[in-house]
């Protein structure tokens, strides 16, 4: 085995041991590297990421947290694109990496291959907390559609600045194709006019696309 593979499966093997039971205590199944939860119309995904500068001696990943609503991406950027049939976390609308709804910020754990086995324990015991007090206490705010709509359709609170979209991208689209769903459509179209309204410059034209074709009366 190279020494690559000996580190990740040290990470894999963390994770089996440390966060798979709690997980699944809360209802998570395990898929590939994510653990989802269906929810009905929404999924609660889980997954590790790796570094890009991984090496033979050093293995560094951190963790991230996706609510993903079928069919929203698409409705908003092409309804014709095709849905993802194994979505990872980062796909969710909304998305965050847990770490960064805690005072500490985002944590990248380091393995390197002259760790000792405390090493593993230590990470294990880390991760574990950080589902126990961020990533499970996040996804029990989105249980379902309705609970996406009115985050997107909120001011943002201080506290989560750091989950994406961000405030001010396209979060008021995504919100009004919600609202439209669940046959909302006074808060669709107070969604959209609120859009329309912004007066900062957008970096992409993907809300006028969206708003040239999109209409909260349609059938």
């Amino acid at each position: 085995m190279t020494p690559k593979r000996v580190l990740q499966n040290r990470r894999s093997h963390i994770f089996k041991t440390w966060v798979t039971p709690t997980l699944h205590a809360a209802g998570f199944k395990k898929r590939g590297i994510v653990y989802v939860r269906d929810m009905g119309s929404v999924q609660h995904l889980f997954n590790h990421e790796g570094s890009s500068y991984n090496t033979a001696d050093e293995h560094s990943f951190t963790t991230n947290c996706g609510v993903y609503v079928p069919g929203l991406f698409q409705a908003f950027a092409n309804p014709s694109l095709e849905e993802p049939k194994a979505p990872e976390a980062a796909a969710g609308l909304p998305n965050v990496r847990p770490g960064m709804l805690t005072p500490t910020g985002d944590r990248w754990y380091n393995l390197t291959s002259s760790d000792g086995p405390e090493k593993d324990d230590e990470v294990g015991q880390e991760l574990r907390r950080l589902v126990e007090v961020a990533a499970l206490p996040f996804f029990d705010r989105f249980r379902d559609e309705r609970a996406v709509a009115e985050f997107f359709s909120q001011p943002r609170r201080k506290e989560d600045r750091f989950i994406d979209p961000g405030e001010d991208t396209f979060e008021l689209c995504y919100a009004a194709i919600l609202w439209k769903r669940l046959g909302c459509k006074d808060k669709c179209r107070e969604c959209i006019e609120r859009e329309r309204s912004k007066t900062k410059k957008r970096y992409s034209d993907w809300p006028e696309k969206f708003l040239a074709r999109f209409s909260c009366d349609d059938d």
